[in-house]
Order: C-alpha cells, then structure tokens, then sequence
C-alpha cells in the first residue's frame, strides 16, 4: 500500500523553529539521489529589525559527493505566500545564485522554493540545503524549514532523502 496520506511527497523537517537573529543559518541537507523533484517550504514567524532595509538572504548550495563536502551555489525558483489567513501566492520568480533577500514585509509567511533538476544535474550535485543570512540590526527572525521531495518510483516506504552518500 502506498503512502497517500501525503501525496507521495517524503516530507522531511530539516530546521527546527528557531530565531536566527543575526547569526548564519543552515538548514539540514537533503540527499536527492532517488528525487524525482525537490523543494523547501520555509515558514517564516516574526521578523523584526530597527532598520527598514535590513534583509535575510536565502540561498540554495548543493554538494557533490556528501553532506558537508564541497558546496556550490545554485539558482532557485520561490514563491512567497500572501498575509496570514490569505489563501494568496505571490508570482513564480527566478533568482540566481545570489539568493532571495526578504525584509520585515515578508513576516508570518511561506516561502516555497523549488530548484530545477537539471541545474542539479549539471553540477552533479545529490545534496542541498538552504543558509539564512541576516543582517546584524535585525531584532528577532524566527524560521523553520521542510524539505519535500518527489520521488524517482512511488513506493510504500520512502527512501531517506538524510542518509549518507554510502547509503
């Protein structure tokens, strides 16, 4: 019997809800060696500084061979959810590998971030996980991140996307 509950999706905590103020933050690494598709859902809480144009920057990196080896930036898509209560998304957008910059209007929302298997694919990349960056006047920027894969073949039992490279 297959897993219907969650749509076939291996849904996966890789960031504990935390306040990252002022501090560089990584979420856990997914291995997607048996990922059809790939993507992060990032819950944004509180996001507060005393200066309007500070920003917490996203980025993806991937790694080659293993957790923790040597990592590269890629591009991503996202999109970033409406207010709470609001059952809005904002547009598709693309960025590079700079990263997303979001500021105190972003908080109390979702941020959906998809990454293109063939960017994955080129830099033979099977782990990635996302680094938070915020700027030190932020007062308090509270983040928790889940990791959700597609995979390759439906099965009954998913296949740990946070095993090691000689899994």
């Amino acid at each position: 019997m297959f897993n219907t509950f969650v749509g076939y999706e291996n849904i996966v905590p890789l960031l504990a809800p935390q306040d990252i103020t002022s501090t560089v933050t990584a979420s856990g690494y997914m291995n997607l060696k048996g990922a059809h598709k790939a993507a992060f859902l990032v819950v944004l809480g509180a996001i507060g500084s005393t200066t309007a144009g500070d920003t917490m920057v996203v980025t993806c990196t991937g790694a080659t061979t293993d957790a923790g080896g040597t990592e590269a930036a890629v591009g991503f898509s996202y999109r970033i959810s409406g207010a709470l209560g609001a059952n809005t998304w904002g547009a598709i957008t693309s960025v590079t590998t700079t990263g997303l910059a979001l500021t105190v209007s972003q908080d109390n929302m979702l941020v959906w971030i998809e990454l293109d298997p063939s960017d994955l694919a080129a830099g033979d990349y099977n782990y990635v996980k996302l680094l938070f960056t915020d700027t030190t006047d932020m007062d308090n920027c509270l983040v928790a991140v889940l990791g959700i894969v597609q995979p390759r073949y439906k099965m009954a039992t998913f296949q740990s996307v946070t095993a090691s490279a000689s899994a």
